[in-house]
């Protein structure tokens, strides 16, 4: 606040008078001392406050007014704080009674702060108190930039269409509502700056701040480039750290699925879902880059993920068919980065949907179809013809037993969570060798049954056939548990049972936005940075997953299949209930399938 102050003491039985002019800004809190520190001390004092204002027209109530001892205070200060203050003390100076009296003027100046973005144009405001004392030609103010004057120029057709204005600052005004603005077009930094707004013939001004910002540079500005190049390709390192990260990605996503459809049956591929994640991340940049990889449990700036899912793709090519692409309309045009790296990491070219909706969903269709073998062949109803950019995802896996069941179906009664039998058609061997153990953390009886390419399969069974023995499992299947299972179960030499699975041939439809969301990736379906992608709008219009897995009696390639008769002295391993099932392999070190399976008559989903 800027403060003038005359202090002056004319003795007329003491008393004493004194005046200051106050001028402060809109919006602030202030003090004012009753009187300054040279002020003779006065016993048995007291404090008087009253208040004059300025502007009586329209104010519905007199202004309340506080003070405490000797100090007045005012809190978001406004026009109706504008006026005269008094202030009286009074007391004893000796034997003489002293009334000391002090007034202040207080102005508040209407600044108001106007942040603007170089180029665009401004209207700054000037709405005042004072009333026009009639119609006239010109405004009743003048303003300055500064100390500098202004000539505002009226705004006519003529300098409406001109794009190269010789002038820039117009008058904006609105008589009626008393405000004699102006607009200044083409803001730039040197416009910058405190503006006033007096009032003629009055002692009244406004002041507008202008902030100019710099132009923000174009959103994709250094977020075209290539991926960055992996450091020493060839280290194991990088291997363990992407397996950690999918077995950490696959018990999160098992952890959200669980919960939509608690009683149905589940099927879905992690390595597949955090492949087509993976591939998005080649043009992610920035925080959506930086979310992808925490959806994906990934260390930030990991720069090795897309050769090392490169890498697990081909490990796993004998057993597992995975086909993933990127759909885009026609109107957006992809980074040429992204093309080229899509090819060389995921063997993925996009795809350019069609102006035609039926057409899009044919063109998916067969792709998918070529891609899993014919065992998938509708994975889309419909394609919006809005869709911007579609991630898809199929996968097939294929692998077979070790050791072969016999080859004849066997009916077994499958129990339900409700406690209901249903004949179902099994796998039997009565002479199985798998591992199979009791796990403490899981609450689960476990059993391993190897697989052909380095592959097994876990079910995984709770003590009881109870929805809530099922959820408890579930439950503890993070991945830390599921990790040391792994390595115990790994190392157990396979022992001799009695098997009996459910036959299943299962295929279930995922929609994924839900799933990305949940997984902290709500912004690739509103305003993603996809810069290296496209460098346009390229929000995920729709993201699917279909997963298809069949247990069947197949055996090895070249072994025979042998018919035991039953022997009570081995172990049983009996899936006739509720499981969850996890197909893992020890090539990737991670699972390449989980699911449950809560209803083997159920064999087409969608979750």
């Amino acid at each position: 606040a800027r403060q003038h102050c005359l202090f002056c003491s004319t003795k007329l039985q003491f008393l004493s008078m004194t005046s200051c002019d106050l001028t402060v800004p809109l919006n602030v809190d202030i003090s004012i001392p009753c009187l300054p520190d040279n002020t003779p001390q006065l016993s048995d004092s007291e404090f008087t406050w009253r208040f004059r204002p300025v502007h009586t027209q329209g104010l519905n109530s007199e202004v309340e007014i506080k003070w405490k001892g000797n100090i007045l205070h005012i809190t978001n200060v406004n026009g109706s704080n504008e006026g005269v203050y008094t202030c009286v003390h009074e007391g004893w100076k000796q034997e003489d009674r002293v009334r000391l009296r002090r007034t202040f003027t207080i102005r508040v100046d209407e600044w108001k702060v106007m942040k603007i973005v170089a180029g665009d144009d401004v209207m700054l405001p000037c709405k005042t108190k004072s009333s026009s004392s009639g119609p006239s030609e010109t405004p009743p103010v003048v303003w300055k930039r500064g100390m500098v004057p202004l000539d505002p120029k009226d705004m006519d057709e003529e300098h409406q269409q001109k794009d190269n204005m010789e002038h820039r600052v117009f008058w904006d005004t609105s008589p009626k509502e008393q405000d004699w603005g102006i607009k200044i077009l083409q803001v730039t930094n040197e416009d910058a700056g405190m503006y006033h707004c007096t009032v003629k013939n009055s002692t009244e001004m406004l002041v507008v701040e202008l902030v100019v910002k710099d132009a923000p540079l174009p959103r994709c500005s250094g977020h075209t480039d290539h991926w960055e190049p992996c450091i020493d390709p060839d280290s194991r390192s990088w291997r363990s750290i992407l397996q950690e990260s999918l077995l950490h990605f696959s018990t999160s996503v098992y952890s959200q699925l669980k919960g939509s459809k608690p009683r149905t049956n589940l099927i879905f591929s992690p390595i597949s879902i955090a492949s087509i994640l993976s591939n998005l991340l080649l043009g992610a940049r920035a925080e959506t880059r930086t979310q992808l990889e925490n959806a994906l449990k990934l260390p930030n700036e990991f720069s090795c993920v897309h050769s090392e899912m490169k890498r697990l793709k081909q490990v796993t090519k004998n057993s597992l068919s995975m086909a993933s692409t990127i759909y885009y309309s026609p109107e957006e045009t992809l980074g040429e980065a992204f093309i080229n790296q899509s090819l060389e990491f995921y063997d993925a070219v996009p795809q350019m949907l069609t102006n035609d909706s039926n057409q899009n969903v044919k063109l998916i269709n067969k792709w998918v179809a070529e891609k899993t073998n014919e065992k998938i062949t509708h994975l889309v109803d419909e394609v919006d013809p809005s869709s911007l950019f579609v991630l898809l995802n199929a996968v097939y896996f294929n692998s077979k037993w070790k050791m072969v069941f016999d080859s004849m179906s066997k009916q077994a009664e499958f129990t339900k969570f409700s406690g209901e039998e249903k004949n179902v058609s099994s796998l039997y061997s009565s002479k199985y060798k798998l591992a199979m153990s009791y796990n403490k953390k899981l609450k689960a009886q476990v059993g391993r049954l190897p697989l052909t390419d380095k592959n097994s399969l876990y079910i995984l069974l709770p003590p009881t056939s109870t929805e809530e023995s099922f959820s408890l499992m579930e439950k503890n299947m993070n991945h830390t548990n599921l990790s040391e299972m792994v390595f115990e179960m790994s190392k157990m030499t396979l022992q001799t049972a009695e098997v009996t699975l459910p036959k299943i041939k299962l295929a279930v439809t995922t929609p994924l936005e839900k799933l990305l969301r949940n997984l902290g990736l709500s912004d690739l379906f509103h305003d993603p940075n996809l810069c290296a992608l496209s460098t346009g709008d390229s929000a995920i219009s729709d993201a699917r997953h279909r997963a298809f897995l069949a247990l069947t009696e197949k055996g090895v390639e070249g072994a025979a299949a042998t018919s035991i008769s039953l022997s009570r002295s081995f172990p049983v391993f009996t899936a006739l209930q509720p499981f969850v099932l996890i197909v893992w392999s020890y090539e990737v070190g991670a699972p390449l399938f989980m699911g449950r399976i809560v209803d083997p008559f159920e064999t087409n989903q969608r979750m």
